[in-house]
């Protein structure tokens, strides 16, 4: 059946269905390879076998490079260092099978929505969260950490750069955390603080410059163009410390006191600040406005949440079968909550973690995202459908077909929907910041 939300429709329910194979694209490899096989040939005819002697000498040394970074990448999934090189092994060859499967459906990815590069590195996310996740949701976490802040720091002079941002160092609350700032001050200022995801137990903050920044684009553009402000947008990445180090609830405490700091040394009103989250970092968000509400301090909830792809039911992961497409597998998803909740021993109390949990009543303002072939998809309609049954009115859920869990965590070139899934969520900031500033709905 169709289910109609402010950013389109999608039909729930049904099962999804792989593209089928072409013969077109088939063809137009088959050239590809002829061409080069042809100019091999051309190129030992004009030069004569010292061409092959390069080639293979130049192949072997692509191929110990490659070896070396496979080995690299396969240190967080192994127990001992013994096991390396052959996890390294399997990661290549389970490379190989997915181009095999590529080259048979006609060199088309499994989905429309879907590109090669997107699918290699879903794919191979889930083989490694399936095969290995016992090991990275806990005492190999820390070793996953690493690879996410070294991307950060290497796109985030020229990230900043293209969005016009100025990246600033943060020490706070015993951690490190970095600003994006707008370089102008304008007539109004938002402020978005956003927290990564990352299963409570990996990631880093800098994982999500690419996200921070699109989104001060963004929403600043939106802004001005549709209701005619003229604002400021500081994206603040929030640092939490994270299990098996530091267990529930030091991370949400974390991301609640870093929200504190913000209002106290900023300048800016709570009415002027923005959540911002993806996947555990998303749950926080909406946890945190939930205590908000239960301690009676209404006036300091802030302007709007975004949330994409949260954990709202701790209870209910879903199995492997029944999403076969998700980069997360059971395994790991099981152990970083059983991780994360290792402090939480009273059953009344591992219920209460979970947003899906409490009432929906009198929260901020809430943008909703998930993928259609995540594994939180499902209780997240039964969380839209907790807060409709309540006649809660302004929480909005937008679903990407055919998409896995958080492709806003993704650069643009990795994850095709990442850019209209960040787009979505700042046009229902948009939405909510007009409001409070007093903006007019222009004609663009």
């Amino acid at each position: 059946m169709p289910s109609t939300t402010a950013y389109g429709s999608i039909s729930i329910g049904e099962e999804p269905k792989p593209q089928a194979g072409s013969c077109a694209s088939a063809f137009k490899f088959t050239l590809v390879t002829a061409f080069v096989a042809a100019l091999l040939v051309l190129l030992e005819m004009q030069f004569g076998a010292i061409v092959g002697v390069v080639l293979l000498a130049l192949l072997a040394v692509v191929c110990v490079l490659l070896f070396v970074a496979f080995c690299f990448a396969a240190r967080p999934f192994a127990s001992s260092l013994v096991l390396v090189p052959f996890i390294a092994v399997k990661l290549q060859l389970k490379i190989v099978s997915i181009l095999a499967a590529y080259a048979a459906r006609g060199f088309k990815p499994t989905f429309p929505e879907w590109t090669l590069v997107h699918e290699l590195t879903i794919t191979m996310m889930r083989y490694t969260f399936v095969e290995y996740g016992h090991l990275v949701g806990d005492e190999n976490a820390p070793l996953l950490r690493s690879p996410f802040r070294m991307h950060g720091e290497f796109i985030l002079k020229s990230n900043s750069h293209k969005h016009n941002t100025i990246p600033e160092k943060l020490q706070a609350n015993g951690m490190e955390h970095m600003w994006l700032r707008d370089p102008e001050k304008k007539e109004h200022r938002i402020v978005v603080i956003h927290y990564h995801g990352g299963g409570y137990v990996v990631s880093d903050p800098l994982q999500d410059v690419e996200l921070a920044n699109q989104t001060h684009t963004m929403l600043q553009q939106i802004l001005k163009d549709k209701y005619q402000l003229d604002v400021s947008v500081d994206v603040l990445l929030a640092n939490y410390r994270m299990a098996p180090e530091h267990l529930y609830p030091v991370a949400v405490n974390d991301c609640f006191d870093m929200y504190q700091y913000v209002l106290k040394h900023e300048n800016i009103s709570p009415d002027h600040v923005i959540f911002s989250g993806d996947s555990a970092g998303a749950e926080m968000s909406i946890t945190n406005c939930i205590r908000l509400r239960d301690s009676k301090t209404p006036e300091l909830q802030p302007l709007a949440v975004l949330a994409y792809s949260p954990l709202v039911d701790f209870s209910e992961t879903g199995g492997d079968e029944k999403t076969p497409y998700c980069l997360l597998g059971a395994s790991f998803v099981d152990t970083c909550l059983a991780t994360y909740l290792r402090s939480v021993t009273d059953p009344e109390e591992r219920l209460k973690v979970s947003p899906i949990n409490h009432s929906l009543l009198d929260l901020p303002p809430t943008f909703l995202q998930w993928g259609s072939l995540e594994r939180f998809y499902q209780q997240g309609l039964r969380f839209k459908a907790k807060a409709d049954a309540e006649g809660v009115t302004n929480i909005e859920l937008d679903v990407l077909p055919n998409i896995v869990h958080d492709p806003v965590m993704f650069p643009s070139a990795v994850s095709p929907a990442a850019e209209k899934a960040i787009l979505h969520g700042c046009e229902f900031a948009a939405k909510q910041a007009a409001r409070v500033l007093g903006g007019k709905v222009g004609s663009a």
